[in-house]
């Protein structure tokens, strides 16, 4: 009686059910096993009523065990890119000098989308095939919402929407002009012209964006000599790749962990032109915990520690009681303000600000105003005080900034921003909802109560 009531409380307890036996889990793990990948033997994947799919233990995990690790052959890198000849002949057989006429034209992460749009067309064609049908067919990422509810959206937000939409656009025009002058006579390229969308386009740049991690491979190939290489297209560096079944564990801030490139010996600064693909079955990327996690538990990893406004437009999720998340005004705003307040910048204290880079990071947090914040306001109220030197109380400020005088000058600025968060909230709650909207109304309540707590204090 005691046991079968324990297990009946152990399964009323579980927040998840396996998936470990869908078709397309089937598959990859299978294919992940015959590609050489080591996984801790306790992980499954399984689907979380919080988090969706994510990585599950079903035994005790330590601190300093790995998880898993993958030959480096087994990632989607910059080295898998530079060894796809097929994709290579897309710029090279071309009637324009893409290599010239794009240097430094888009980012590693926008030639990655395109690669990635490339290889999803080949379909089982490809290596890839598998691990790219076990991917999400959409992003909750607020890119994706209708024009009509991103109008009622927190400034914020859409300011990071528009500059991922410039990025996109601007990448894809020129991979399109591209594949228009290409000349190959290869089917596959050709067949690829006909079918490169945006719609294809925007999901492969927000699988690239939402899965990827950091790696950096500068000690294993020579990522300095790179002329009549792709990478003369790039105008970033190359420190990310796509890792199957890692990219399955989820972000927790509380989560540690280590990565570890395991490099053989004798594989040190590969030139581009001796790359193969046999050569890196020998490196290995592993990630090691260092946290304990007890059985029928999720497994997370911390992929960095970030603010909700970053962590719902680049990754598509909300982390509650986040002390990352801050509310932003601009310099522009603030000196709009204060001029309704009969309170002018002369030039020097506008040259001032801007010589101690008063004029960026201007925030508000659940600890208050920004240091930057707070020195901007030190040079408005006491910049033609003679008898204080503003100089040393904005190194001060790093100790101290609890100066109400200071929060007096911007608390109509701070209520205005509030009502306007309170309004737009009201406008989204006749909205259906959606994950996507869900996060962006968790973040603009997380704002209102940033800004309701200054005003109280």
């Amino acid at each position: 009686m005691g046991r079968t009531r324990r297990k009946r409380n152990i399964r009323k307890a579980r927040d998840f059910c396996a998936c470990d036996d869908k078709e397309e889990i089937i598959q990859l793990n299978s294919w992940l096993s015959e590609n050489g990948m080591g996984c801790n033997d306790k992980l499954f994947l399984a689907v979380f009523d919080e988090t969706g799919r994510g990585v599950l233990t079903k035994r005790k995990i330590r601190s300093g065990e790995e998880l898993m690790n993958l030959p480096l052959n087994l990632t989607i890198n910059v080295t898998t890119i530079l060894m796809d000849k097929l994709f290579d002949k897309i710029f090279l057989e071309n009637s324009k000098r893409c290599l010239v006429e794009y240097k430094q034209s888009v980012s590693f992460q926008s030639l990655m989308a395109f690669y990635l749009a490339f290889i999803k067309f080949q379909s089982g064609k490809t290596k890839w095939h598998i691990y790219l049908e076990s991917l999400p067919k959409e992003y909750s990422v607020p890119y994706f919402l209708p024009n009509e509810v991103k109008q009622n959206i927190d400034s914020d937000i859409l300011t990071v929407i528009l500059k991922q939409k410039n990025i996109i656009d601007s990448s894809y025009s020129i991979f399109e002009n591209i594949l228009m002058n290409n000349v190959s006579k290869d089917s596959t390229i050709q067949d690829f012209k006909k079918s490169f969308t945006m719609a294809g386009y925007e999901w492969a740049y927000f699988t690239v964006n939402t899965r990827c991690v950091f790696m950096d491979l500068s000690k294993v190939i020579d990522l300095k000599n790179i002329e009549n290489s792709l990478l003369t297209l790039i105008s970033d560096n190359t420190n990310i790749s796509l890792c199957p079944y890692l990219d399955m564990i989820n972000h927790s801030p509380n989560a540690r962990n280590e990565t570890k490139l395991l490099v053989s010996k004798n594989i040190e600064n590969v030139s581009i032109s001796s790359l193969s693909e046999d050569l890196f079955s020998d490196v290995q990327f592993s990630i090691y915990t260092k946290n304990d996690f007890d059985p029928y538990t999720q497994v997370f990893i911390c992929y960095g520690d970030s603010h909700n406004l970053k962590l719902i437009t680049e990754y598509g999720f909300f982390l509650p009681a986040n002390d990352l998340d801050y509310v932003s005004f601009t310099f522009e705003e603030v000196v709009l303000f204060l001029k309704t307040k009969a309170i002018k910048l002369s030039q020097d204290q506008i040259s001032f600000i801007n010589n101690h880079g008063l004029c960026k990071d201007l925030y508000i947090d659940c600890k208050g105003l920004s240091y930057n914040f707070y020195g901007l306001l030190l040079v408005v109220k006491y910049y033609y005080d003679q008898s204080t030197d503003v100089s040393r109380l904005i190194y001060s400020a790093a100790i101290c900034s609890n100066d109400n005088n200071l929060n007096i000058i911007i608390a109509p600025m701070v209520r205005d921003k509030l009502e306007s968060v309170k309004e737009s909230l009201n406008k989204l709650s006749n909205v259906n909802k959606c994950v996507i909207l869900n996060n962006c109304v968790e973040l603009m309540c997380q704002y209102v109560r940033i800004l309701e707590k200054f005003i109280k204090c």
